[in-house]
């Protein structure tokens, strides 16, 4: 694949950088809060299996009118950890917890694996991009982080007019790279989003599937970023 491409852009959340406190640790919190006690592990799975269940759904989310999507979400997290609680008030419990935490760029670090890949990458000479349904927080993020160095490309869903999976912020990357998109490698974690809307714009791509969530689909699958460079 390597001789074929220019270009090497990725997804940001769940692929380069994640929360901290991770989601399951935020729903576990509020969990013990409201009187319900379950093993991390367990409530991680659930999350899992309902980032599975949902991959289609997300590729609907506006980044504003969201709430029919997390009420379904949190609800088939909580029964699978049998809770009995009033689902309202959790929901509304555990929405606070998250707009407490996501807005502060410290509450994001970046995966083990990502620096030494895009240092190798960009030794060799690969042009690396971002795109991402996400506000500006996105950039102050990957700013906090130091990560800005290594992209001369970034598009942001909030700053363009369109998200993920819509081809034209794909293209819209390529055209902002100078590369055509059938040389460009596509990286993301999430099926319907990623790989899918990648594909339509006429991008390689590839499904880092941290969790192992994805055994099901038809695509080229990874667990870490380290993994990539078998195909690079």
């Amino acid at each position: 694949m390597t001789e074929e491409l220019d270009a090497v852009m990725f997804d940001l959340g769940g692929t380069l950088i994640d929360l901290v406190p991770t989601k399951d640790v935020v729903f576990h919190k509020v969990l013990v809060r409201h009187g319900h006690k379950v093993p991390l592990a367990n409530l991680t799975k659930a999350i899992a299996e309902a980032d599975r269940k949902f991959d289609k759904e997300s590729a609907d989310l506006d980044g504003v009118h969201e709430d029919w999507f997390w009420n379904k979400f949190d609800k088939f997290v909580l029964d699978r950890v049998a809770y009995r609680g009033d689902h309202t008030e959790f929901a509304k419990d555990v929405s606070s917890e998250f707009e407490r935490i996501v807005p502060n760029v410290k509450s994001w670090t970046e995966y083990a694996d990502v620096r030494p890949l895009l240092d190798s990458l960009q030794e060799r000479d690969f042009k690396l991009g971002l795109i991402s349904n996400a506000t500006d927080l996105a950039r102050k993020v990957v700013n906090h982080l130091g990560l800005s160095k290594y992209f001369e490309t970034v598009v942001i869903s909030d700053e363009v007019g369109f998200r993920k999976p819509d081809k034209r912020i794909f293209k819209l990357a390529a055209s902002k790279a100078n590369v055509s998109p059938s040389r460009i490698l596509y990286v993301g974690d999430k099926f319907e989003v990623d790989v899918v809307g990648a594909r339509g714009a006429g991008m390689n791509s590839i499904l880092i599937d941290r969790a192992g969530i994805y055994s099901d689909v038809d695509c080229i699958r990874i667990r870490t970023l380290n993994e990539l460079r078998r195909f690079l």
